[in-house]
């Protein structure tokens, strides 16, 4: 265990308090939901645990580490099965927890009761002697089956993440407020807190004879804090649209609804109506200009132009921005107010799209159109 050290444990006790303040929040936010409810149980069980080593250090420096074996309040269980089903409610609308679902929250009730038996507190505090105490095994084969059950809930929830975001790719042209990128980051600090941290204790405790434990001990636990603070102020204040239609299971294609006739009837609508300048252009309302199905719509677009929707809308806003910043009338304007009225709706994704389409960004493009035009005056008589 750590040296106590005032200044950290206080650090972890304010930030793991103000994290659990936001879960009781999300919780009795208005209106109620479901994904919230997750939210607010992921907080949570990041906040016990950051609590869990602030507490160890009080304890330790009045002598009453015994008393702690009983009040342990670390979850590992809690925060797998919290993730996968806060991943699952925020991107699909039409996602109800059921009472089966309920089996995936028995893990962390199993272990709330190991930490009040014996094998729990004479196996922890084993680590310490030499030899080993006998039980020390099961509290390291609970810890590690913990850090396991974080992986593989993370894998599954970075899928679910993963198709959720190519499925809006099929439908949208703008993702702003839609895309959840901002989701990532957490899962994976989540993920990869539980697995680095085991790895470097291990490290430690064969290779240093735990030397390095002031190094890293509490302030991992200050960045846990940090971070799970972060994450509830995130998700209270993060809104998204709504989107509807969405489902974690995947859909087989039907690659008999495509005619390549239908490919040039979607060019001839984009070049004629120029509808790509909406920024609300979406599956539906391209389908209903081009007289045909969504279905067939995607499918189009998907095999036929090799592209999903989202990267075939903005293409087209891409070279229409380029016609734009071409002409010596604009040259006063923003590249980002031409690119609104191009289509575009954010900053982020029109530098994406760009850079993608042509391999450099707006600016560079921009620049470099300026000194061939500049190029030709000073050649032309």
């Amino acid at each position: 265990m750590s040296s106590p050290n005032p200044i950290l444990t206080t650090i972890i006790f304010v930030f793991a308090a103000q994290a659990i303040v936001l879960g009781v929040l999300l919780l009795t936010k208005r209106p109620r939901s479901q994904s919230n409810t997750f939210l607010s149980l992921l907080i949570f069980f990041f906040a016990l645990m950051a609590l869990n080593i602030a507490l160890v250090n009080v304890l330790r420096s009045y002598n009453m580490m015994d008393t702690f074996r009983y009040v342990q309040l670390e979850l590992l269980y809690g925060i797998g099965p919290a993730l996968y089903f806060y991943t699952k409610s925020i991107t699909d609308n039409d996602f109800r927890f059921s009472k089966k679902d309920l089996i995936h929250f028995v893990p962390v009730v199993l272990e709330f009761i190991f930490y009040r038996t014996a094998f729990y507190r004479l196996g922890s505090d084993g680590l310490y002697q030499t030899p080993a105490h006998p039980y020390t095994k099961y509290y390291l084969a609970e810890q590690w089956l913990g850090v396991l059950s974080i992986t593989l809930y993370t894998i599954i929830s970075l899928v679910v993440l993963f198709r959720y975001q190519n499925w809006l790719k099929q439908r949208f042209s703008n993702l702003e407020n839609k895309s959840l990128n901002w989701l990532k980051a957490p899962i994976i600090i989540y993920s990869a807190f539980w697995i680095g941290w085991n790895i470097l204790s291990e490290i430690d405790r064969f290779v240093f004879d735990r030397g390095l434990r002031e190094m890293y001990f509490l302030p991992a636990f200050v960045g846990v804090a940090i971070v799970s603070y972060w994450i509830g102020f995130k998700g209270y204040v993060k809104a998204r649209t709504k989107t509807s239609g969405y489902s974690s299971r995947k859909t087989k294609s039907d690659d008999s609804t495509h005619n390549p006739k239908w490919a040039s009837k979607i060019t001839k609508v984009m070049e004629s109506k120029k509808p790509y300048l909406d920024p609300e252009l979406d599956l539906t309302k391209l389908s209903e200009l081009a007289d045909l199905n969504p279905k067939q719509v995607s499918h189009t677009i998907n095999r036929s132009f090799s592209k999903n929707f989202y990267e075939y809308v903005n293409g087209y806003r891409v070279e229409e921005f380029k016609q734009l910043v071409a002409k010596p009338e604009n040259r006063k304007l923003t590249l980002l107010g031409l690119a609104f009225e191009c289509g575009f709706k954010s900053k982020s994704t029109f530098n994406d799209a760009f850079k993608k389409t042509t391999g450099k960004t707006p600016s560079q493009y921009a620049n470099q159109q300026k000194k061939e035009s500049e190029k030709k005056h000073s050649v032309a008589p």
